[in-house]
């Protein structure tokens, strides 16, 4: 029976892996792609992460606890900005959004056996009728970059659900 839990907990430990964020923005506008990792304070010579897209370019570097864009690829050049005054998050904001820049983003963390990925969505801006028709109009046709994912948050909190029915059923047997 204790055996029995083990294995529905790792398979649950699985399942929760293959939970992916996604993110959300506009071309031309910046989007936050996060990173964290809190579970305990990294020593210098831990910090080291490696941001990449498509599993190919790199994005962005952090060797040592410093940022590195000596190997960084030409398209992510003078884009990206760090969160790194802040203990743990590795988060990057990647500004100036392309169509191309759509894809997948991992953050890799070896030291600490971490790699979280997200699937970054670019879109053109909504076009307003009301401003191309009145080019006097005042009104402002920008937009949050990064949206909340519906369809993310309920594949989650599934996740979370099931969690919770696999712990309470462990504890009946």
């Amino acid at each position: 029976m204790f055996v029995r839990c083990w294995v529905i907990y790792l398979l649950f430990l699985h399942l929760i892996d293959k939970v992916s964020l996604e993110v959300s923005g506009f071309v031309g506008d910046s989007v936050l792609l996060p990173c964290l990792y809190q579970e305990r304070e990294l020593k210098p010579e831990e910090i080291n992460v490696f941001w990449r897209y498509n599993d190919s370019k790199n994005v962005y570097d952090i060797i040592k606890g410093n940022p590195s864009t000596d190997k960084q690829d030409a398209v992510f050049k003078g884009r990206i900005k760090n969160f790194l005054s802040k203990k743990g998050d590795f988060s990057i904001v990647l500004s100036n959004l392309m169509v191309t820049d759509a894809g997948q983003f991992s953050c890799d963390i070896p030291s600490v056996e971490k790699d979280s990925k997200l699937t970054l969505h670019v879109k053109a801006h909504p076009t307003m009728s009301t401003t191309a028709s009145n080019p006097n109009s005042t009104s402002d046709t920008r937009s949050c970059s990064m949206k909340s994912q519906p369809e993310g948050i309920a594949t989650f909190l599934t996740v979370v659900l099931e969690f919770f029915l696999l712990h309470f059923i462990c504890v009946l047997y």
